[in-house]
């Protein structure tokens, strides 16, 4: 990226998503640094439902150490779970897995990043500004945020996503359903008109 300030050269893209419903919480841009990984963990836990003892939120990543200091920066301890899984590669295929119980209790076979590389991937598809070695770059932070902004609208409320369908009787057609169908937080599939035309109320 080029931006001629603090901004210039690499850009991470820190991204949380649920892992059953596939709706994207947050996302923060920046350099590889511990204020960029607080920024998403403080995004998320808006954008959640607060956690209890009883009802622990569940966290999974690669080995990024920057993680767990967010996570407990932001997080009670005795509400959350959490685990890594650090992936060894050669000539870009992955030759070991380790996974590791790092807070709380879970069945360390459920330790996983499929579902956020999968994403990584879609938006690398989707995002022209993401390709790698084109003149398509992205050369504005500002530019590139915005357009994440606009893409998670995208993703949760307008694109379908075929691990959410429902499959019903033969005969009838199944019924496809966004993340955010999926979360119950609408009833069917927006389109871009109602999107860029839907008043937001104001919060105190």
């Amino acid at each position: 990226m080029k931006s001629n300030g603090p901004d210039d050269g690499d850009v991470w893209i820190y991204i949380s998503e649920t892992r059953d419903t596939k709706l994207e919480l947050a996302h923060a841009t920046g350099k590889r640094q511990q204020e960029v990984a607080d920024e998403l963990i403080a995004k998320t836990k808006k954008r959640c439902k607060p956690p209890t003892k009883e009802k622990k939120v569940t966290f999974y990543s690669d080995g990024n150490d920057q993680y767990p200091k967010a996570i407990l920066e932001y997080y009670d301890k005795k509400t959350i779970n959490y685990g890594q899984i650090i992936k060894e590669r050669e000539k870009g295929k992955v030759v070991k897995k380790t996974r590791k119980i790092i807070i709380g209790k879970m069945n360390i076979n459920d330790i996983e990043t499929v579902n956020i590389e999968r994403y990584n991937n879609t938006l690398r598809h989707g995002i022209s500004r993401l390709v790698r070695k084109t003149l398509c770059f992205s050369k504005c932070k500002k530019m590139l945020d915005d357009h994440l902004d606009v893409n998670q609208c995208y993703y949760n409320f307008i694109r379908a996503h075929s691990s959410l369908t429902i499959k019903t009787e033969k005969g009838e057609k199944n019924i496809k359903r966004t993340p955010c169908m999926a979360e119950g937080i609408t009833d069917h599939i927006w389109g871009w008109n109602k999107l860029l035309w839907y008043k937001v109320g104001l919060q105190n």
